[in-house]
C-alpha cells in the first residue's frame, strides 16, 4: 500500500452527529486510504472502539436500527442529582457489539478521551479496558452519571479535547486526517427531556467547544480536515443515523476526490 495513502484518523465530539463518522470511514476506505491508527472523544470514542475491533459494521447496524422506542429502552433513570441516567443499559446494549478487550491489544493503536470532573483536565485511554474508556468519553454532563475511575470522575472528553489530534498515535509517513462532524446549534436538547432542566450544554459552552476544535485544527495542522455538515441535526437525534452516515460519504467525497 502507498505509504501516502496511510492516515491516523481522529474522530471528534459530536453526540448523534457523530454518526456521520461511520460514513467519513467507510468513504475513506473506498478512496484507498489505510487508517493506521484512530482517536476519538464521545461518540467519536465509540465509533473509533467499533472500528477497532473490527466491529463497525455491527455498530452502524445497531444505530441505523435505533427508534424513539428503543432509545427509551436504554434509559436508566436515576434520581441522582449527578446525572439523570445510570448508563448501565446503553453500557450492556454497547459491550454486545463491542468486545471489552484491552486497549493495548487491538490491532491498531485506539485512543479515548475523557474529562475529570474535578481538575477538568484530559484524561487519556491508550491502554486498559476498551468499553471503560468508551464509558468515560461518552458521559455527557447532566444527562449520564460520570464515570468512577482510579478515585476520579469522569465525563464527556468533548470537554477537554473535543478534536484529540494531540493524542492520536502517528507514524512519521501518517497523514493527519480530522473528521469534524461537530457544529452549532441553537435547538439542541436532550431526547424526550423538558430543555429548561436536562439540556446537555449551554449555549455559551457549546460556542467554547466550536472554538476549542477551531484552535485544535491550527494548531496541530492535520493534512486534512473532513467537516460532516451536520448542522440540521441535533446531539440527541440518534434515530437519524442514515441521514448522518450519508452526510459523512459526502464530506470525504467534497474534501478528497478519488
Amino acid at each position: 500500500m502507498d505509504k501516502k495513502k496511510n492516515i491516523a484518523l481522529v474522530l471528534s465530539t459530536g453526540g448523534a452527529r457523530g454518526i456521520a463518522h461511520i460514513g467519513v470511514i467507510e468513504e475513506l476506505e473506498r478512496q484507498g486510504y489505510h487508517i493506521t491508527s484512530i482517536a476519538g472523544c464521545s461518540m467519536g470514542a465509540l465509533i473509533g472502539a467499533a472500528y477497532a475491533t473490527g466491529r463497525l459494521q455491527a455498530c452502524k447496524e445497531a444505530l441505523l436500527l435505533l427508534n424513539k422506542p428503543s432509545l427509551l429502552k436504554l434509559m436508566d433513570i436515576t434520581v441522582s442529582r449527578s446525572g439523570f441516567l445510570k448508563g448501565n443499559k446503553l453500557m450492556r446494549r454497547i459491550a454486545e457489539i463491542i468486545p471489552d478487550v484491552r486497549i493495548e491489544e487491538l490491532k491498531i493503536p485506539f485512543t479515548a478521551v475523557a474529562t475529570d470532573l474535578q481538575t477538568e483536565q484530559e484524561v487519556v485511554f491508550r491502554k486498559g479496558k476498551l468499553l471503560d474508556a468508551v464509558r468515560a468519553s461518552i458521559s455527557l454532563p447532566n444527562l449520564f452519571q460520570p464515570f468512577k475511575w482510579n478515585g476520579s470522575f469522569l465525563v464527556d472528553g468533548g470537554l477537554s479535547a473535543p478534536l484529540p489530534l494531540e493524542y492520536v498515535h502517528r507514524e512519521a509517513d501518517d497523514l493527519l486526517v480530522a473528521s469534524v462532524a461537530y457544529s452549532l446549534h441553537s435547538n439542541d436538547k436532550p431526547f424526550l427531556l423538558k430543555p429548561d432542566r436536562y439540556f446537555f450544554m449551554s449555549q455559551p459552552t457549546t460556542i467554547l467547544v466550536q472554538k476549542n476544535i477551531s484552535h485544535t485544527i491550527a494548531r496541530f495542522h492535520p493534512d486534512m480536515v473532513i467537516r460532516s455538515e451536520t448542522r440540521p441535526f441535533t446531539i440527541f437525534q440518534f434515530d437519524k443515523g442514515k441521514e448522518l452516515i450519508a452526510l459523512g460519504v459526502a464530506a470525504v467525497r467534497k474534501t478528497c476526490k478519488p
